[in-house]
């Protein structure tokens, strides 16, 4: 009822608890993407009251990770730990303290793999594009040395695309005009391999979604944005399909007799575990366990957030949490998304794993 329209600080206020989760597209009756609604709603509010220096480091943190990862890595990631530190980001820009931020690899992925195509040739014939997102790059270079094997032990020749950020953080912070212009020309260097009929695969389920939902709705090539949609998807979502097509044979391990997955919201709302479960399903010697849990709690940047700290825990504590809690110390906990794995770490202190961590390919290609 207010007169303020979109820049109304009520609308502000009950748009400040959404978590961006995309639970509504696929639940609401008429498919309505508020995580969507929320960026336009967010864009408005920085042209007209500013942008808050919080917001400026998620808005950036893209560069920020190519800039810190490598050489700086060691002393940014101890830097980071102290108590100094987080206490300073407490009381000036409101990043809650008892968090810490997450941290660089000291060899980025892209580099590995650069180092290990000039040793090692190609010997498969058919072909797949990894896409290098920040925090598989930057963070976590492991889950891309993962991905990479597997995909090479099922008979594909990983191609690299580092070509820049997919835009989640903006998108998801409401920066969308900065989103547009950077992500548009991600894209671009990205149709150079759909244009050959390749597919890009992605390890990330929130870079996936704005790869191939959100940026389609930004750019304005319309046709760019179809070969998006359709050129782009999550690895366990492309390996099944290569198994339909009778590319591999169903022959996998675990590296746990247990494992209780966590689906990431994205995932769950637009692409589903079938296909991770469907994988983790040929092992007959391993317990697969879905967590029915919602929302983890972190939700990108949410959880980082002095004034959302005790609902990012509380959020978490409804399932996810006792799950784990409950879980043997010899279960494997699945979680592809970043931001869950720091969520559960945080809170339980078990480490959780990407999907491409846990399965291990003994198929031969056909």
């Amino acid at each position: 009822h207010g007169t303020e329209g979109l820049l109304d600080q009520r609308l502000h206020e009950a748009l400040d608890l959404c978590l961006s989760c995309k639970a509504c597209k696929s639940e609401c009756p008429s498919n309505v993407d508020l995580a969507k609604l929320k960026s336009e709603v967010w864009q408005k509010k920085y042209d007209q009251f500013g942008i808050p220096t919080r917001d400026r480091m998620v808005r950036d943190s893209a560069q920020m990770a190519a800039r810190f990862s490598g050489p700086l890595a060691p002393f940014i990631n101890q830097l980071q730990k102290t108590q100094l530190f987080r206490s300073t980001l407490d009381k000036t820009i409101g990043i809650e303290k008892e968090r810490t931020l997450p941290s660089y690899a000291s060899q980025p992925f892209y580099k590995w793999f650069e180092q290990r195509k000039a040793s090692t040739p190609a010997n498969n014939t058919r072909q797949v594009v990894l896409f290098a997102d920040t925090y598989l790059n930057f963070h976590e270079p492991n889950i891309g040395i993962a991905a990479t094997e597997l995909l090479e032990a099922c008979g594909y020749e990983v191609i690299i695309a580092h070509v820049g950020c997919c835009q989640r953080p903006r998108i998801s912070q409401g920066f969308l005009k900065d989103a547009k212009a950077d992500g548009l020309q991600t894209a671009l260097k990205l149709d150079v391999f759909l244009r050959q009929g390749l597919k890009v695969v992605v390890c990330e389920p929130s870079c996936a979604s704005a790869l191939n939902d959100d940026l389609p709705d930004l750019i304005e090539d319309i046709e760019l944005g179809t070969r998006l949609k359709n050129g782009i998807q999550m690895i366990d979502v492309f390996l099944s399909e290569a198994i339909d097509a009778g590319h591999i044979e169903k022959n996998f391990e675990t590296v746990a007799k247990e494992i209780h997955i966590h689906g990431h919201c994205h995932q769950k709302a637009l692409y589903g575990t079938g296909s991770m479960k469907r994988f983790l399903d040929q092992t007959a010697s391993t317990d697969i366990v879905e967590i029915p849990s919602g929302c983890c709690g972190m939700a990108g940047s949410f959880g980082y957030e002095k004034e959302h700290y005790d609902l990012s825990k509380k959020i978490g504590d409804q399932v996810l949490f006792p799950a784990i809690r409950k879980m043997s110390e010899d279960a494997a906990i699945v979680a592809c998304g970043v931001s869950c794995r720091h969520q559960i770490e945080h809170f339980t202190g078990r480490k959780a794993l990407h999907w491409v961590e846990v399965i291990k390919s003994q198929s031969k290609p056909i």
